[in-house]
């Protein structure tokens, strides 16, 4: 089966996307997604990517993933210093080669405890 018949099987029966983006009125404007609890502890300054507000960068908060949205990350990527939810990080994972970038957490770690998850990532990676 070609990529286009393959396409059209997966999308027959969604809706346009242009129906949306015509009929402005229909799409909810988004502001921004923020936790509802304090945030004790500040982004590490390595964290990548740089999203505004505070996507990623709190435990229990919503997943660094740009194309994701769920709540509930809890789990820290030693890479990207960055919390994501677990669907993504079992995905990041899959990927990462002998030693897991994600792993799970149960508390907001310190940029201590970030910096120490780095370092045990490199020593594991080493051959």
């Amino acid at each position: 089966m070609s990529y286009s018949k393959d396409l059209s099987r997966r999308l027959r029966g969604k809706k346009s996307v242009a129906f949306f983006i015509h009929r402005e009125e229909l799409i909810p404007q988004e502001s921004p997604i923020s936790p509802d609890f304090e945030v004790k502890v500040p982004p590490h300054p390595m964290k990548y990517p740089d999203h505004k507000g505070h996507k990623g960068s709190v435990y229990g908060g919503i997943c660094n993933r740009t194309a994701c949205s769920r709540a509930h990350a809890t789990f820290y990527n030693r890479g990207t210093y960055g919390y994501y939810c677990a669907e993504d990080a079992i995905a990041i994972n899959r990927h990462s080669g002998k030693a897991p970038l994600c792993i799970q957490v149960d508390h907001d770690l310190t940029h201590e405890e970030m910096n120490a998850h780095y370092r045990a990532m490199i020593e594991e990676m080493r051959p």
